[in-house]
């Protein structure tokens, strides 16, 4: 019996270390992009021997390639696209994306906040849906390469509504590049092809690259980025430890490639030909990803710059939702996502939905957990003869161990009976966790009263108060507080194991849990809070029980 309650206090002990290294410190607190920058010089080697290395910079830094304009350039132009989903404005000053503004998203949760902007220029004003041409022994880029197009200076675009912009440009070696875009109104896909033909040089290979601050957005918890990619099914999810390594060139069937935060996706999907070379690096703060297919002068490509919604995701590509990262639970934290959106179909709030969840997990596990709590319960009541069997044998450590046994048998009582759902808990929390965190729905999703953001930290307010380090919440965290009190009561209420170590051990369990949730988003909190208020209610029924079922004295 002291092994299982030793066995017991390790792998609760293990779980909160784990939890607070794995969700806290790694999640809420990353790295700084600039910690990472000054390891992770090494670039990789290139995607095809014999070309040259592009790093993302500004045009005549050392190593880069660029393609020289024709001597006569046409002046620079923008052309703006608005349509039910965002708001884009290309340029022909390399036929790029400047501006991609999603219009059913906010910067933050203000509420006169502007649309969420997708594009972040790198160093150098280098924008995205670069062109990349390797002749006999070089890459070359079209950063900074003169295109012009006949396409108007508006294009508005409304339900199934689409437009095709078509870019032209010449080299000085007499190289013609065409980009070609086709944008719907009522898809986050635009549909590209790049297409390179004359010259003085044979041409190899063409492909697209794509450029990205590696910085956080709003100095927040949730923004950094990282490359998110599928090539031959190998998944990359991780672009500070990829770099940090010195990322090398994978070839093979490229379903997706690119760069994504918490919540926003931006990638290409390429279609004809699919087979490539995606290689990466990082120079200063930015990463390029660069995607380059060998025998081919034409590419067609998807491009999707979105957010990581399911619904949207699937119906572009059944791999797509990879992208979310949920970590090692993702095969409880995706059905989690699913049943919760399910559940926003008949209750259009997030709050209430993440109860309605809280409800359908506590059902699902209502039989073990009875099981488990009147399990503790006759635990409890062989309590006085457990301690007369430890004063008759205390030194007769293995006689004890019988008569302990023994005991257990006699009474049809498990002595780890009340610990499996405990144990339990933990994936099934981690799986939650990342289901809300990751869950774009919830970002700046309101619930009641002060609860404006279920993916923040819970929050109310208060300017007297003084700011505590640890804390991101610059005021009390009221939702967090009723989780502890909540927990506190209900293990109160519980049987509780007559060891009086693992007594203590317990009561302890509500203060450390409300020491992590305080920074965790407040849809987890809203979870735990709920989960333990229904834990109540069971538990006022089993106590009535226990009372009814005892032995008269």
């Amino acid at each position: 019996m002291d092994t299982s309650r030793v066995l017991i206090a390790i792998v609760l002990s293990l779980g909160l270390v784990f939890a607070y290294q794995e969700l806290v410190l790694k999640r809420l607190y990353p790295p700084h992009p600039e910690q990472e920058a000054r390891v992770a010089r090494t670039p990789s080697q290139s995607a095809t021997p014999g070309a040259k290395s592009l790093a993302p910079s500004a045009a005549g830094a050392p190593g880069v390639t660029t393609l020289a304009p024709a001597p006569s350039a046409a002046p620079k132009r923008l052309i703006e696209v608005n349509t039910d989903l965002f708001r884009a404005v290309f340029t022909t000053d390399g036929a790029r994306l400047k501006s991609f503004q999603l219009t059913r998203y906010r910067q933050t949760a203000a509420p006169n906040s502007p649309p969420y902007q997708m594009i972040r220029p790198a160093g150098g004003g280098i924008f995205p849906l670069a062109a990349l041409v390797q002749t006999d022994d070089h890459v070359a880029s079209d950063h900074g390469l003169a295109y012009t197009t006949d396409a108007p200076a508006t294009v508005d675009l409304k339900g199934s509504e689409r437009a095709t912009l078509t870019f032209t440009a010449e080299t000085g070696t007499g190289m013609r590049l065409v980009k070609t875009f086709v944008v719907s109104g009522s898809s986050y896909v635009i549909d590209m092809t790049v297409s390179a033909s004359g010259g003085q040089r044979s041409i190899k290979a063409v492909g697209v690259s794509m450029t990205q601050p590696m910085t956080e957005r709003t100095g927040g918890y949730y923004d950094i980025p990282e490359i998110q990619a599928d090539v031959s099914s190998k998944v990359v999810a991780d672009a500070q430890a990829a770099l940090k390594k010195g990322f090398q060139a994978m070839a093979g069937e490229i379903t997706y490639a690119g760069f994504g935060d918490r919540y926003f996706l931006a990638v290409f999907l390429p279609e004809t030909p699919a087979h490539g070379v995606l290689s990466s690096r990082l120079s200063g703060n930015d990463a390029t990803a660069e995607l380059l297919f060998p025998g081919a002068s034409t590419l067609r490509t998807r491009v999707f710059f979105g957010p990581k919604a399911l619904e949207v995701l699937d119906a572009i590509s059944p791999k797509l939702h990879e992208a979310i990262n949920f970590g090692w639970f993702g095969f409880l934290s995706l059905p989690f996502l699913r049943v919760l959106k399910l559940f926003h179909d008949f209750a259009p709030n997030w709050g209430w939905d993440i109860i309605l969840l809280t409800l359908a997990v506590r059902m699902l596990m209502l039989p073990m957990s009875i099981k488990g709590t009147r399990s503790m319960m006759k635990m409890q009541r062989l309590a006085p003869q457990m301690e007369k069997i430890r004063a008759q044998f205390k030194d007769e450590p293995e006689r004890m161990q019988r008569e302990m046994v023994d005991l257990y048998k006699r009474n049809h009582v498990n002595p780890l009976g009340g610990c499996a759902p405990m144990l339990i808990q933990f994936p099934i929390f981690i799986g939650l966790y990342e289901a809300l965190l990751n869950a774009v729905e919830l970002r700046h999703a309101p619930f009641i009263w002060w609860i404006r953001d279920l993916s923040a930290p819970d929050c109310y307010p208060v300017s007297w108060m003084p700011r505590i380090p640890y804390m991101h919440c610059h005021g009390i965290p009221v939702l967090v507080l009723l989780m502890g009190i909540s927990t506190f009561l209900q293990q109160w209420m519980t049987p509780t194991s007559p060891d009086p170590n693992q007594q203590k051990m317990m009561m302890l369990m509500p203060v450390v849990f409300t020491v992590i949730l305080v920074n965790f988003p407040a849809g987890l909190s809203l979870y735990y809070f709920a989960s333990n208020i229904l834990g109540i209610i069971q538990q006022i029924f089993l106590n009535r029980e226990f009372r009814q079922t005892a032995p008269a004295t």
